[in-house]
């Protein structure tokens, strides 16, 4: 793939790496020593020692330090799902009889209902100044405190995953077989392209860089690596890799997990760098399962690192984005679900299910991302 596809990603999660876990990979290649302290100026949060996070051009002290146990943020609820970790708050949604967008904050405290929803609320996206969530068969924007909430998109059935820019909000309809956008401001739909492997037994997941969208599915039926187009419509383009939902991308590299369907013992799995053409692919570390359920949904990713959760999708782990020994951070002891991270905390949800009843709820956590002494 050419014209262009290598700019910078709107990952799931962009955020600056603390001080003690920096990789070649680094723009700053900032060392203790000389980067920020607590109480100094700042421009970005990747300036600030230790995972400290920058407000108003000062940086304060991490949230999270490696080491300290996870703290609950919300518990109990029947179903928690897209996870977004922004500002001082944790957004989420729970999707079920009474769904909604919530919100709470990251050092802990009261849960808010940012906007109603239907029962299905589970794809979740956030710009500077609002949110963007598929409401069942609608595209919705709201403010984050929940004001002037908005319809953007109607009639939009079975549309899953979603991703903003700066102009667009962009989404795939299985249904129709197509990827779709709509001015942030709101207007008439348009169709960027036709897919005709996307079926809607598919689960897909999409990114956007400055440029272009990418997707991949899994489910019922799979779409063979990765496809994509241009933000501004066009050609489908077929991408070599692996049908993947577990997948980011930074200014360089698509990064993906390939795992075999399941076939018993030893299951083979792999964590994945290549160009974002599908080209120079090179697999950064491999491991084998034996669960058909071995990863939690999605990934993240910060400056320097990838994380993942597998291992019945209760072990997070991290590794560089360069390649080297995976490490794990924290293991849970139930499976994670969704996660993302900011500049010192992985938040997550993890998911349980009762021996006695079948009943399951789930709980939003916060965990550090470092390890111990980072």
């Amino acid at each position: 793939m050419t014209n262009g596809m290598g700019m910078a990603a709107l990952a799931v999660a962009l955020v600056g790496a603390g001080c003690g876990a920096r990789t070649e990979l680094s723009e700053s290649k900032r060392s203790e020593d000389v980067c920020a302290s607590v109480g100094q100026a700042c421009r970005t949060s990747a300036a600030c020692c230790g995972g400290g996070s920058c407000n108003a051009g000062v940086c304060e002290a991490p949230l999270c330090k490696g080491g300290e146990a996870p703290v609950v943020l919300a518990s109990e609820a029947e179903r928690l799902s897209g996870v977004l970790a922004d500002g001082d708050h944790v957004y989420f949604t729970h999707y079920g009889a009474g769904g909604a967008v919530l919100r709470v904050p990251k050092a802990g405290g009261a849960i808010e209902t940012v906007v109603p929803a239907s029962s299905w609320t589970e794809s979740l996206v956030a710009d500077a100044d609002s949110l963007y969530y598929l409401d069942s068969d609608q595209v919705k924007r709201a403010s984050k405190d929940g004001s002037g909430a908005s319809l953007l998109a109607a009639d939009q059935v079975g549309s899953m995953s979603i991703a903003v820019d700066a102009s667009f909000v962009y989404w795939i309809d299985p249904v129709d077989q197509a990827v779709r956008r709509v001015s942030k401001a709101g207007g008439t739909p348009q169709t960027l392209v036709k897919d005709e492997d996307l079926t809607p037994d598919m689960v897909p997941r999409m990114i956007a860089d400055d440029t272009t969208l990418y997707w991949s599915a899994t489910g019922a039926w799979l779409i063979p690596g990765f496809h994509a187009t241009p933000k501004e419509g066009g050609e489908l383009l077929l991408l070599d890799g692996a049908p993947s939902t577990h997948f980011v991308a930074d200014s360089m590299f698509l990064f993906w997990i390939d795992q075999e369907h399941y076939v018993g013992d030893a299951t083979p799995a792999r964590l994945v760098r290549s160009r974002k053409d599908g080209s120079e692919a090179k697999t950064l570390t491999d491991w084998t399962s034996d669960y058909p359920s071995d990863l939690a949904a999605g990934m993240a990713q910060d400056e320097n690192y990838l994380y993942w959760a597998n291992g019945q999708a209760r072990i997070m782990n991290r590794i560089p984005k360069t390649g080297g020994e995976p490490v794990e951070i924290f293991s849970s002891p139930d499976p994670i679900h969704q996660f993302a991270v900011d500049t010192s905390c992985l938040y997550y949800v993890a998911v349980r299910v009762s021996h006695e009843t079948g009943e399951t709820t789930s709980s939003l956590l916060r965990a550090p991302r470092f390890l111990p002494g980072e």
